[in-house]
């Protein structure tokens, strides 16, 4: 199991603390901050799934009827203790927690798009005899009815008559001593259930009663009057009967909640569970989170990763995401300039890989792979994590043996600045040796370093493999962004220089430099400034293909297009032609009727013979017709052919007659079409017209195109179609349905569009509109 102490240094409480701001009820918050890794893997992969449908929920602004509800675990269970009952306000709360099972239970039944939480609420307590019993018992705003009992009804109306009579009798007394001026004030008020009036203390031996007590300035005392005595105490009487009666009704309904108290501690158990799942989703709404796969057997694959708290603290678009894929390497050392963002990745694979043992969903793509590890087992020097006394070298290396000692095939490691506090040298050596056991015992490991001999190793030795962080040397500053499969300089003169070194110094530093040491960093920066170049190339390449790509489709759909309007037109001319066919036999039919009626007489019958003549003309052009648009083409592998309909010529590359299937090279585009759809042409006519040329106007069905729910590799052919097509139908305004998401189809959009040649601006619709679900695009 993941240690609390790896927790506590990758800081997985903040993460904690994040979702405990979504939760309605105490023990949901109490529930969030208690989560722990699980110990077995579908335990984690269950939670995932759970969060994964109540954001599906929240999505379609479908909220669940959650409100504030305390801690009542210990009422409910003291109803089973003898003799004891429960107080009003405890007993309010339990038929909250009845209501509110009812309300959740019926909310989610009907949720069939949210299969496994209808499964975890269909045993909720449901039972509106329950409800209506103490529903008789409480007002709206929780007070006990007056009609709880009989018995109550009649010690409260007769608490009134009562009170009624003293009311009146004391402002009598009120009104005579206030004309003899013996009162401060004229009004009456309460002292311990009693009502008293205000007497001057100078005249209080003329009023006859009981003193309760003194003003704080002592010149007013509460004078209980001797007349209203005999009422005052018939009145505290029947309270205390009320009181009783009220006990006893609270005894019932406490007697009531011990017959359902399995029910409703089952039921306040899943309502927790419920509060800290859909938390975890308002969470995962909020960082734009998702629950990747988790498959030891395919390779570790991190896509556009954030850490948590860096994205609380910067923002989605001031965070670098990080990507990293492991496959057969069981060792990623990662080098590059101090303050450049090393750490960050250990504490960001770290972190996220508990998350994902936790169930939790992360801020990265979701096509992202993880693993399960069982354990973290981590070494780092840095002051955020590890006091300064324990930043020693022996304290490191104590640590990093008992890592040895405890790491298996399901432990993620992380080590910074392996090999540093003792004679460089040595360190790297150690360093070596550590990461080499550490791959025997086939764990993940992710290290950090600067030596240089560290690098080299890990250049040569199997299982391993180097990465950096990029440097920006022309603004001598780190750039944050992570470059697997090259090492990376330290960049120790530059950052010196940027911090206010000057020349002469860092010349001095230089000269001290080992010679081998510095041709070494002198080679780490140039292959990665060349890294740096080709990748920006290979970028541009990828760009221009899926641009192709995507012409190529739009093509092909295009091509498909005509196809279909030509079986349409072909169809309505048969269908015309046998309409035609119908009157011809018809005429002929009239004819040798006109024969027959006029007894065949040679004028007639030449005049009709005549007429039979040009019809049967008629019909064999139409039947020669036919069997010229029947003859099957010779259209082989490698033979010109131009597609039915078009003007589009290329040479054959595949031929699957079997299956109607074949390829055509049109220039530097590869189109799919039906071999049927296929004409043999001459290689001059191929030479002259080896190109598109669709036979009709464009045209753009929908200025909106909706890819939502699209894997961003499949929107993004979508989207170059829908621009081309765009831009061919001269539309000048568009607009792209990719909804909020992830925000994975929002920036490959983007991506894509910043790149678009014909794409002049764009920008998120309004918020009524959409907001930053929709982006306008504008074309030039």
């Amino acid at each position: 199991m993941i240690s609390q102490k790896a927790l506590e240094k990758l800081e997985f409480n903040k993460v904690l603390e994040n979702i405990t701001f979504y939760t309605f009820t105490e023990l949901g918050k109490i529930k969030v901050l208690e989560i722990l890794p699980f110990e077995r893997e579908f335990e984690a992969v269950n939670r995932g799934e759970l969060i994964s449908e109540a954001k599906e929920v929240l999505i379609r602004n479908d909220i669940p009827p959650f409100e504030y509800l305390p801690n009542i675990t210990e009422a409910i269970k003291r109803t089973k203790v003898e003799g004891v009952f429960l107080q009003t306000k405890d007993i309010l709360e339990i038929l909250k927690l009845a209501k509110l099972s009812r309300s959740l239970f019926t909310f989610f039944k009907e949720k069939e798009y949210a299969p496994l939480l209808s499964n975890e609420t269909k045993i909720l307590f449901v039972d509106k005899v329950f409800e209506h019993y103490f529903n008789n018992v409480f007002t709206d705003s929780g007070d006990i009815r007056d009609n709880a009992s009989p018995k109550l009804n009649e010690i409260r109306k007769e608490i009134n008559e009562k009170g009624e009579q003293l009311r009146k009798l004391v402002n009598r007394i009120l009104k005579k001593y206030s004309e003899s001026y013996l009162v401060q004030e004229e009004y009456i008020t309460l002292r311990e259930g009693r009502i008293v009036i205000p007497v001057k203390a100078e005249h209080k031996r003329h009023v006859k009663g009981f003193i309760h007590s003194e003003s704080n300035t002592g010149q007013t005392v509460y004078i209980e009057p001797e007349e209203t005595l005999e009422l005052n105490n018939e009145i505290l009487s029947l309270k205390f009967a009320e009181q009783r009666e009220i006990e006893r009704i609270l005894r019932n309904l406490t007697v009531k909640i011990s017959e359902y108290a399995s029910n409703l501690l089952d039921s306040l158990q899943i309502i927790t569970n419920l509060d800290l799942v859909f938390a975890a989703a308002r969470y995962s709404i909020e960082v734009i989170g998702s629950f990747p796969t988790v498959q030891s057997n395919k390779p570790l694959h991190i896509i556009d990763a954030r850490h948590p708290q860096l994205l609380k603290k910067f923002g989605r678009e001031n965070t670098i995401p990080l990507s990293v894929k492991v496959d057969n390497e069981n060792v990623l050392l990662i080098t590059g300039p101090n303050a450049g963002g090393k750490t960050v990745v250990l504490k960001t694979i770290g972190l996220l890989s508990a998350m994902v043992a936790s169930g939790l969903h992360i801020p990265c793509d979701p096509d992202s792979n993880f693993y399960f590890f069982e354990k973290i087992l981590i070494d780092m020097g840095d002051e955020q994590s590890i006091d300064n006394d324990l930043s020693t070298f022996s304290s490191h290396l104590s640590n990093i043996k008992s890592i040895i000692n405890e790491a298996d095939d399901r432990s993620l490691i992380l080590l910074d600045e392996i090999g540093t506090g003792t004679d460089p040298i040595e360190g790297a050596a150690l360093a070596i040796a550590i990461l080499i056991q550490l791959q025997k015992n086939d764990s993940k490991v992710f290290a950090t370093t600067h030596h240089g001999s560290v690098k080299i190793a890990a250049n040569d030795l199997a299982g391993f493999q180097n990465s950096s962080m990029e440097f920006d040397a022309d603004n001598l500053q780190p750039t944050y962004r992570f470059t697997q499969g090259l090492p990376g300089s330290s960049y120790a003169f530059e950052i010196a220089e940027r911090l206010g070194f000057t020349k002469q110094f860092i010349e001095l530093a230089n000269n001290y430099l080992d010679s081998d040491k510095n041709k070494i960093e002198q080679f780490l920066t140039d292959l990665e400034q060349k890294s740096k170049k080709y990748k920006s190339k290979l970028d541009e390449i990828e760009r221009e293909n899926a641009r192709l790509k995507g012409l190529t489709n739009l093509y092909q759909e295009k091509i498909s297009k005509l196809e279909e309007q030509k079986r349409k037109i072909i169809s309505e001319a048969q269908q015309k032609a046998e309409i035609y066919l119908h009157d011809v036999n018809k005429k002929i039919e009239t004819a040798i009727k006109n024969i027959r009626e006029s007894n065949a007489s040679k004028d007639v019958v030449k005049t009709e013979r005549k007429q039979i003549e040009e019809i049967k003309k008629v019909q064999n052009t139409f039947k020669k017709q036919k069997e010229i648009e029947s003859i099957d083409k010779a259209v082989e592998l490698g033979s010109y052919a131009k597609v039915k309909g078009t003007e589009t010529y290329g040479i054959v590359t595949e031929v699957n007659k079997g299956k109607n299937k074949a390829s055509l090279q049109v220039g530097n585009l590869k189109l799919q079409v039906k071999y049927s759809e296929l004409i043999s042409t001459k290689r001059k006519d191929f030479e002259e017209k080896s190109y598109i040329k669709p036979q009709y106007q464009t045209f753009l069905e929908s200025e909106t195109l909706d890819i939502r729910g699209d894997k961003p590799e499949d929107a993004e052919f979508k989207v170059i179609r829908f621009l081309d097509e765009a831009y061919s139908a001269n539309s000048s305004q568009v607009e792209i349905l990719h909804g909020k998401g992830t925000g994975a189809l929002k920036k490959t959009v983007h991506d894509l569009l910043k790149q678009h040649e014909h794409v002049k601006n764009f920008y998120f619709a309004k918020i009524e509109f959409g907001g930053e679900g929709i982006t306008i695009v504008e074309l030039e």
